[in-house]
């Protein structure tokens, strides 16, 4: 990426970042960026940090900078946030969970990987690394294979017994054959055995069942994001239990026998539903009945091998706040109405809890504006002036003028086009205009003052 990494270098202020990040004199404050700007900087300035995680304040934001920081790299993913309010009630598939299971699979696998996500895409409670991590399946070929056990160890780690694999997060047994659609992988696997040996262990196409690679060994991740051994789950719905009888006779003492009867059935069905699938079952409303050590995301960001970025931090709390105020009075009429268990209403991290944490990590402030933030101390700040560039509305005539007037100032220019065709047209056209312009797909090349490099790539201005 020294293409685009390279002319930072010149800058005094950029090479004092960079300098304080290798140092880990963090948290900094970098003020001055625009939008387009920022994932330029942001990738550049944390070049041969492998673990990078950037935090913006709504989705639309975190979408623009994911797509923007795919010119600089392709292992750049989006962690959706879940629907904090509503996630456990409503019907699902489980596109969210896979999304955010192949994240976890990277960092887990210690991937290079920069993630993308909102503030609060770090407010659910989830599982340290290292548990779930310990109850991943491995499986090598020639091994032994006990298939009982295997089944039980997939239907707690949330996969689905059906009769014949279709998607992701399911399992089916035919005698000796096993077929596992991975939820952190694009195909399924298939696994013959001789007895109680690993005979053969394959990918295959789910369409027409025709092999495509053959493994020597797998390793299988949850389907879930909360595994509960047979000790968690008793230990879980034991204080379920207890506080069900406790909030039930305090309904009743109030005369809310309504209430009372609907907080139980609600409770019975959670209870029908776990022992029927387990694994695969929503647990993010329960989560703190079965496990005392929850996390959150970012937390998974916090070692010296990872930076955070936080972009806008004052509108991320804007969010924050508007997150925690919309989850407290959901919370509470449901309560009151007899929705949900006492426990239900502590089912996420304060933002400003987050933010404490995430500013004893290494971590970056990114501000368009020079601007103090409340409970947001840095160590030092860094002022960048950065300019836009007009549009140029399919005006051709107007771009060789800006051209020729940049060269001949010895700027060094990189144009970026949709398709690789229309760069390299671009570029001879450019050429054609008495331009030294060349295309090139080679990230490390160098552009030298008054040249102009086109390439392929997009940004979103």
């Amino acid at each position: 990426m020294q293409t685009f990494y390279q002319p930072l270098y010149g800058y005094e202020e950029f090479k004092a970042l960079q300098e304080a990040i290798q140092k880990k004199k963090l948290p900094v404050q970098v003020a001055g960026c625009i939008d387009s700007q920022k994932c330029h900087l942001m990738c550049a300035a944390a070049a041969g940090i492998p673990n990078r995680l950037i935090i913006t304040h709504n989705e639309l934001r975190a979408k623009e900078i994911y797509e923007d920081c795919r010119l600089y790299g392709r292992e750049v993913y989006l962690y959706p946030a879940k629907d904090i309010i509503f996630f456990s009630a409503d019907i699902h598939g489980n596109a969210i969970i896979k999304e955010r299971l192949k994240i976890l699979r990277r960092i887990m696998e210690k991937q290079p990987v920069t993630v993308v996500t909102t503030i609060d895409g770090g407010m659910d409670k989830v599982l340290p690394l290292n548990y779930l991590w310990e109850n991943c399946i491995q499986i090598k070929n020639s091994g032994v294979l006990d298939l009982e056990l295997l089944q039980k160890q997939l239907v707690k780690l949330g996969y689905k017994h059906q009769a014949q694999v279709e998607g992701a997060g399911e399992f089916a047994v035919r005698g000796g054959i096993i077929d596992i659609f991975p939820l952190t992988d694009e195909v399924p696997v298939r696994i013959e055995l001789w007895g109680d040996e690993v005979d053969s262990i394959r990918s295959f196409d789910v369409a027409n069942q025709r092999s495509i690679e053959n493994l020597e060994e797998i390793r299988l991740y949850p389907a879930s994001e909360f595994v509960l051994d047979e000790e968690t789950k008793k230990k879980g719905l034991a204080a379920i239990d207890k506080e069900l009888e406790e909030f039930t006779s305090n309904l009743r003492k109030h005369m809310k026998t309504e209430e009372a009867a609907r907080i139980r059935n609600t409770v019975e069905e959670f209870k029908e539903n776990l022992s029927y699938c387990q694994g695969s079952v929503g647990l993010d409303s329960y989560v703190n009945y079965f496990f005392d050590n929850t996390v959150s995301f970012f937390d998974y960001f916090s070692g010296d091998d990872s930076i955070i970025y936080l972009d806008e931090p004052a509108r991320m709390i804007e969010k924050g706040e508007a997150v925690i105020a919309e989850f407290s009075e959901s919370m509470s009429g449901r309560l009151e109405k007899g929705y949900i268990l006492p426990g239900h209403t502590d089912v996420i991290f304060d933002y400003k809890a987050l933010l404490a944490g995430v500013m004893n990590a290494n971590a970056v402030l990114l501000t368009m504006l020079e601007q103090r933030i409340d409970k947001l101390s840095v160590k030092n700040r860094f002022s960048l002036t950065v300019k836009s560039v007009n549009p140029y509305n399919n005006n051709f005539e107007l771009l060789v003028k800006d051209l020729k007037a940049w060269k001949k100032s010895g700027y060094r220019v990189i144009l970026l086009s949709g398709s690789r065709t229309r760069a390299e047209r671009l570029a001879e056209d450019l050429r054609d205009n008495g331009l030294t312009a060349f295309f090139s797909d080679d990230r490390n090349r160098l552009v030298q003052n008054g040249e102009i490099l086109v390439a392929q790539g997009n940004t979103h201005r």
